[in-house]
């Protein structure tokens, strides 16, 4: 009979032990964001990524950089306006924007370089702006994270590490990139 209750005992603790830690549906589950994050003030940096365009496969040289992110202002205060990105990695970055496009007002966002998923009621102007970048010949390698400071008017200024996606024109959208 004890050896029974001691069984019962052990079998317990062994079912309850396999039902405590991780669960199995989320284990494994990836972001559906390919780059990083940041917070500056009130203003949040989601995504926030490189993209290049492989001039040949093989040769790991790469043409059109671009900069995409999206930057939400999450205050209730007085917008923000984006001032100026730059990078040690890079000889300029230019943000192709007219200058009220730059401007972000409370619970609303500004995006670049990637379509805008619109939720209701839309924060984000329709056409994302352009940021282009132009790489030191050799900065950008796979799996190499490039240093961006991002500088905005009234939160001030923040420094990322940002991830690169290698793209090759009329490549089908990624499984990651058609869910942002």
């Amino acid at each position: 009979m004890v050896a029974r209750a001691g069984l019962l005992a052990v079998a317990t603790l062994v079912l309850a032990a396999c039902s405590a830690g991780q669960q199995s549906q989320t284990a494994l589950q990836d972001s559906h964001a390919n780059g990083t994050r940041g917070e500056i003030g009130d203003i949040a940096l989601r995504n926030v990524y490189l993209t290049a365009e492989p001039v040949a496969e093989s040769t790991g040289r790469y043409g059109r950089v671009g900069l995409s992110f999206t930057a939400v202002h999450t205050g209730i205060g007085a917008p923000d306006r984006l001032v100026s990105i730059r990078s040690p990695a890079a000889t300029s970055v230019t943000i192709d924007a007219r200058p009220e496009q730059l401007v972000v007002e409370a619970g609303t966002a500004l995006a670049a370089g990637q379509p805008i998923e619109q939720v209701q009621p839309t924060g984000a102007l329709d056409e994302p702006i352009t940021v282009r970048v132009n790489l030191i010949d050799g900065a950008l390698r796979p799996g190499l994270a490039l240093p961006f400071t991002f500088v905005f008017e009234r939160a001030g200024s923040a420094e990322l590490d940002i991830p690169f996606n290698v793209w090759t024109p009329r490549e089908p959208p990624s499984p990651t990139r058609a869910h942002r």
